[in-house]
């Protein structure tokens, strides 16, 4: 019997939508420890650079060829999300 190998990259986006969950962890909670406070909004925004810094490091990381890959679709996801869950501290 033959030995069945997947050469897809699932690291990448697993690690990806760890780092949304954790922007979208810390969002909550600073926004839980300063209810409509301007202070969590700025808690937001700085921890969003991070974040996003983490998703490019994934991407030149993983050496993503585009965007129709499925590490490359767990990328845009998780920037989507972190970009959505900054968008209270914009509006706010």
């Amino acid at each position: 019997m033959r030995e069945y190998r997947n050469h897809i990259d699932w690291l990448t986006p697993t690690l990806a939508l760890c780092a949304w969950a954790a922007h979208f962890l810390l969002l909550w909670a600073a926004s839980s420890v300063l209810p409509d406070q301007p202070a969590a909004r700025w808690i937001a925004a700085i921890l969003t650079l991070p974040a996003l810094g983490t998703l490019w490091w994934l991407w030149r990381r993983g050496a993503v060829a585009s965007w129709a890959s499925i590490p490359g679709l767990g990328i845009a996801i998780s920037a989507t999300g972190i970009l959505f869950s900054l968008l209270p501290a914009i509006v706010g």
